[in-house]
């Protein structure tokens, strides 16, 4: 029923472009505006365009994450620099601040949290229903079937998402981090 349904929808939208409008209008959740029958004997009035669904604008999240954690801690910067150039001390002591202000901004952003209270290589009891997202089966002898288990390493959630808001122009979204730049 469905792909039959599917099929007929993207060959009248393909052929029939009032239709594609609709369809389009009813994907974005907006009520497309009611038909008008007209007589043969009312003269024609000329229907107002249908007003274009606006882009969604605004910053992707993960992106806003990113500026956010470079901003910061310089995280990307951490990152793309060639530390073949370093000793492993040197690695280390840069490296030591960024990743302390990543978990101050992850946790004041995200409030990171254990996803399984018990420690590692302790023995958890695993519910039946699950979802593969919260366990995974790792290791041989595998069984999503078992109810108990040793716990590998007990995960982390998010319990609050609260990103910064970003207010910027729309060719800029994509922007992480400006270029700093002097006289």
């Amino acid at each position: 029923m469905r792909i039959g349904l599917a099929f007929r929808a993207f060959f009248k939208a393909m052929f029939d472009a009032q239709a594609a409008e609709r369809m389009a209008l009813a994907l974005d959740g907006q009520s497309p505006a009611p038909a008008i029958t007209q007589s043969a004997t009312e003269p024609t009035a000329e229907k107002p365009a249908a007003p274009a669904p606006a882009k969604p604008t605004g910053q992707n999240p993960a992106i806003t994450l990113l500026a956010t954690l470079q901003r910061d801690a310089r995280l990307i910067d951490l990152i793309h620099e060639n530390l073949d150039q370093y000793q492993d001390a040197q690695v280390g002591a840069a490296a030591r601040p960024c990743l302390k202000q990543c978990r101050q901004s992850l946790d004041r952003m995200l409030k990171i949290t254990r996803l399984v209270d018990a420690a590692e290589n302790d023995s958890i009891e695993v519910p039946g229903d699950t979802s593969p997202a919260r366990y995974r089966w790792i290791g041989e002898g595998a069984s999503s079937q078992a109810t108990n288990a040793k716990l590998v390493h007990a995960g982390w959630q998010a319990t609050t998402t609260d990103l910064p808001k970003w207010s910027g122009a729309t060719a800029d979204e994509n922007v992480i981090a400006p270029a700093q730049i002097t006289l």
